[in-house]
């Protein structure tokens, strides 16, 4: 698979680009309103490859100190940290990709965690966009 990006001035443009490539016998997906892809697959293209027993998760990391410390003595060391992907957002926090290492016995007890560190997060691993461009 390949992945390619474009940059198009109107949607009609898209859709005759697409349909181009399809009528190559190219399948396409309009990845344009996945805020994962935007903030962190596009950045990890290449080399990605499965790890075991990896949860993926998004997390929102209010802008204060001590907060990533917060975070690690949450989760680390009784999970290990196999992706971290911080993308800063100023005032406001940071949107920060993250990979656990967590067995499916202790993902009840990792959720409880997530929730307990206070932090605005959602799971992605099962994400379409995730599994079409890192697995």
């Amino acid at each position: 698979m390949s992945v390619c990006s474009v940059g198009v001035h109107m949607v009609s443009d898209l859709e005759a680009m697409k349909q181009r490539l399809e009528s190559s016998q190219l399948r396409t997906y309009n990845l344009t309103a996945s805020d994962l892809v935007k903030d962190h697959l596009r950045y990890l293209m290449g080399g990605r490859l499965n790890v075991e027993n990896e949860v993926l998760c998004r997390f929102v990391f209010p802008e204060r100190p001590g907060a990533l410390m917060k975070f690690l003595d949450t989760f680390s060391p009784r999970w290990n940290i196999s992706l971290f992907h911080y993308r800063g957002q100023g005032e406001t926090g940071a949107n920060v990709l993250v990979g656990i290492q967590v067995g499916k016995s202790e993902m009840e007890e990792f959720i409880q965690r997530s929730e307990s560190l206070g932090y605005e997060y959602v799971l992605v691993t099962n994400d379409s966009n995730f599994q079409l461009l890192m697995h």
